[in-house]
């Protein structure tokens, strides 16, 4: 046959990890249900549902899940960060809440001036919450042909309650409406380093 060798360019890594803690999940959505339901929220990539402000890593019911976070971002700058370069302190200065009922959605977007961003999902309705990733190769939706062999402009994450998901904040994303009448609850947060 043919000696064909493969190399993938301009990788993009996408982790997810399960960092459940039942007490203090329950603790988390209790706030968040609360603080929904007093505050009018912000209106950014969040339609139909409610958004906080940014400041949440201030709270200090969060600081159990702040001190996860920080425990995998530092783990993954360990294994990614090139042997001959230092590597760089990780900040989370952006923490908020998403609170969907149903027909609440995120629609695409980017979180510009960070390095990596993260959603933890406090509560999910069953196989309705799918974290869409778009291919960020502007050129690749030029690429008809490609898409007659192969369907992998969009990536579709379903996650679970208790799991975090990490990415490059550069990376565009959206989530689709909930189609359920559970809330749909998460914490999203972004990660800067100061070099």
């Amino acid at each position: 046959m043919y000696n064909i060798t493969q190399r993938g360019l301009f990788p993009t890594d996408v982790y997810h990890l399960d960092i459940y803690d039942e007490k203090e999940n329950k603790k988390y959505k209790d706030f968040l249900i609360d603080l929904a339901s007093k505050d009018e929220g912000k209106k950014r990539s969040n339609r139909g549902g409610y958004q906080s402000d940014t400041l949440l890593w201030q709270e200090k019911i969060f600081e159990p899940l702040l001190e996860k976070f920080g425990g995998v971002v530092n783990f993954l700058l360990e294994k990614l960060t090139d042997a001959d370069r230092n590597k760089p302190e990780a900040v989370i200065r952006a923490m908020w809440a998403n609170v969907n009922p149903k027909g609440g959605y995120n629609f695409t977007h980017v979180h510009p001036g960070s390095w990596m961003s993260g959603v933890y999902y406090v509560d999910v309705p069953n196989n309705d919450s799918p974290l869409s990733f778009e291919d960020p190769r502007p050129a690749r939706m030029m690429d008809f042909q490609r898409s007659a062999i192969i369907k992998d402009e969009y990536y579709m994450h379903q996650p679970e309650m208790g799991q975090l998901v990490l990415f490059p904040s550069w990376l565009p994303h959206f989530v689709n409406p909930n189609t359920s009448d559970q809330l749909r609850i998460s914490m999203s947060f972004n990660v800067e380093l100061l070099v």
